[in-house]
């Protein structure tokens, strides 16, 4: 399993990111090309090594044609990803980091996500080092991304509402749950789209497995101060274990005086507010009566969110959460071309090197009733379809 470590020992930005996926080995006609699918007036990528205190790290920089009034509406830029030509994975990839994004701003200026401008970030240059980045690790064909803690320094940045605190507070929103380290410097390690792809590529609660080094890349910032260099370190790995650890929690409340709707009701917002499991089952309580026992299994950073979910969805007056370890094997989601159209399967790696392929429920769902065909026959047809392209192209 290809993994990515980024030693981020002086921040993290959308332009240190590409350039040292470029270092790693990404051609830069492989990231052109992806931006040449976008509607903007890009014309190349100058991309060279520079000296960050002695060390040599690749200086990446987008030309364009023209410099027109820069895409800051999220709408606007959302609809330019979506209507490019993008590959189905490069276009998910982008539009999930996007989306970080958006939420982070719409959580500092209590605006809904779709109305967020983004006044301190580029449109240009913020949708190119996107773009590119998802471009680069698809190149790559890394699986998962991991982070060295975060460095945050100190003093104020200039805005165009003015001076703030620095990290600016949506970095810091998308930060949350990330290990981080203070620096006693005035100086911005992490951008807001830095801090974006961090989020939306690595778990912060996932522990880094052991891993054979294959490469190493460095990316340059633009600044060059005298007291650090201003680089990012990206370590290319090979994970040599197919099972993972990690810690997670268990939250746990016993409830006799609740209707089936609302416990139907509470298991949906639980998902949707980030729990990786959710159970229920009766159970015998005091004075003989019949309850329901609703387990979930969360990220520890989102147990308190959870909690406090399941104390306001239901009328329990407590939970229970349990720290505990468990053992997962690697998985990713791919998009596989099937005789009735695209569909999502989720690709587990076992032990021995072994694939185990499982369709995606939602993806089939559309395609049963889109041909008008049982869902047990959507889901054996793509199954089948996906090990013969999966599981036949990796022994090719």
């Amino acid at each position: 399993m290809k993994i990515l470590y980024l030693d981020c020992f002086s921040g993290i930005s959308g332009d240190m990111l590409l350039g040292s996926l470029i270092d790693v080995g990404v051609p830069v006609r492989e990231i052109e090309a992806a931006l040449r699918a976008l509607p903007l007036p890009f014309r190349g990528i100058r991309a060279g090594k520079v000296a960050r205190q002695g060390i040599a790290a690749m200086k990446v920089d987008f030309e364009f044609e023209s410099t027109p009034q820069e895409p800051r509406d999220y709408r606007k830029m959302r609809g330019m990803i979506e209507q490019s030509g993008l590959p189905p994975a490069v276009r998910e990839g982008a539009l999930k980091v996007l989306e970080a994004l958006a939420q982070a701003e719409s959580t500092i200026h209590g605006v809904d996500p779709q109305a967020v401008h983004f006044h301190e970030v580029g449109g240009l240059d913020t949708i190119s080092d996107v773009v590119g980045g998802v471009a680069a690790l698809d190149f790559l064909g890394v699986e998962q991304v991991y982070a060295s803690p975060i460095p945050l320094g100190r003093g104020e940045i200039s805005c165009e509402h003015g001076l703030l605190p620095n990290p600016a507070p949506a970095t810091l929103a998308l930060l949350k749950g990330f290990e981080t380290v203070s620096l006693p410097y005035e100086m911005e390690f992490v951008t807001p789209t830095g801090a974006a792809l961090l989020r939306a590529w690595v778990d912060p609660a996932r522990p880094v497995p052991r891993f054979r080094l294959l490469e190493t890349g460095y990316g340059a910032g633009d600044r060059d101060p005298e007291n650090r260099p201003n680089i990012l370190r990206a370590l290319l790995g090979e994970a040599r274990e197919a099972i993972l650890s990690d810690e997670v929690a268990l939250l746990v409340t016993d409830i006799d005086d609740e209707t089936a709707e609302v416990l139907a009701h509470v298991t949906e917002v639980l998902f949707e507010k980030g729990a990786l499991d959710v159970t229920s089952h009766p159970v015998l309580m005091k004075k003989g009566r019949l309850g329901t026992r609703i387990t979930v299994v969360s990220p520890a950073e989102a147990q308190e969110d959870l909690s406090a979910c399941l104390l306001e969805e239901t009328s329990t007056l407590g939970v229970r959460l349990i720290p505990v370890s468990r053992r997962i094997v690697s998985r990713r989601v791919e998009r596989v071309s099937t005789t009735l159209g695209e569909a999502a399967v989720k690709v587990a790696a076992l032990p021995g090197g072994r694939m185990r392929i499982a369709p995606e429920y939602d993806a089939c769902a559309r395609l049963a009733r889109r041909h008008h065909l049982p869902l047990r026959h959507v889901m054996d047809l793509v199954k089948r379809e996906a090990e013969a392209a999966l599981i036949g192209h990796s022994k090719s």
